[in-house]
């Protein structure tokens, strides 16, 4: 094979790699990120409600439950590598030791005490970006989590396996329908927050649509004002009358009335 023809050959091979690359990345460009909770087809106003959602469980030594938070919350930590023995809905001394090794670590106060500042720590751990969540097929101690909430706040009937089964992705998906965000079976950071906290979320819904509604109605309050002219047609003519019109032919009489007279 002659020079030139290897030459050509070997351009011709580089031109197709070259194009199937662009291709790869033209397809890459076009696919659809993933994000859990669906942030696109949730409303803003119900998104704005749950971030501004203030009212986290408050747990400590002095308040240890039992509650589902507490397990919950335990679980989310051995999944971030802090690790109780003996999860449980107690807040024991263990989880105490627990909890302020992971406030001391992740540079919050150190205080012993499962409030706000903790749960936003540990959700932003577990879910650093909206793209982020517990999905179809996971496993582990964050998906055992993620049962226990929905069995204690929305009685799905879960089995704590820490697999993120067909029947969890239901529950999750109905969850996100009771609280009015974008349903996609994942759970996430807004999915997290609105679950724990226990907000109202669509009770934005309800409030916009209650804003619309008086524009829709208007209309019918202008009804009256067409119906006005109708009333005053023929109708004020009609009682016509005439009858004393008939009796006009008097001048005849009193012309027979005289000439007899005389």
């Amino acid at each position: 094979m002659s020079k030139i023809v290897l030459t050509g050959v070997v351009r011709r091979i580089a031109s197709l790699a070259t194009a199937g690359a662009i291709a790869l990345g033209g397809m890459a460009l076009m696919a659809p990120t993933a994000a859990a909770d669906d942030y696109e087809r949730t409303p803003n106003e119900v998104i704005q409600l749950i971030e501004a959602a203030q009212i986290w469980p408050n747990y400590s030594l002095r308040n240890p439950g039992p509650s589902a938070d507490i397990l919950a919350a335990q679980y989310f930590l051995n999944h971030l590598g802090y690790i109780t023995d003996n999860p449980s809905e107690t807040f024991t001394r263990e989880f105490d030791r627990v909890l302020r090794d992971f406030e001391r670590r992740e540079g919050i106060a150190v205080n012993g005490v499962l409030e706000s500042e903790s749960w936003i720590k540990i959700r932003n751990e577990l879910f650093p970006t909206s793209a982020d969540s517990f999905h179809r097929d996971d496993r582990g101690f964050g998906v055992r989590g993620v049962q226990v909430l929905l069995n204690a706040k929305y009685n799905a009937g879960l089995n704590v396996n820490g697999t993120y089964n067909s029947a969890t992705e239901r529950a999750v998906r109905n969850a996100q329908r009771d609280l009015c965000i974008g349903v996609d079976g994942a759970f996430g950071r807004l999915t997290y927050r609105a679950v724990i906290t226990g907000v109202d979320s669509c009770r934005a819904v309800s409030a916009e649509a209650d804003q619309e509604a008086p524009a829709q109605e208007a209309p019918a309050q202008e009804a009256p004002a067409q119906e006005a002219p109708a009333q005053e047609g023929p109708a004020e003519q009609a009682p016509v009358e005439q009858a004393p019109v008939e009796d006009a032919p008097v001048e005849g009489d009193q012309t027979r009335e005289m000439q007899t007279v005389r």
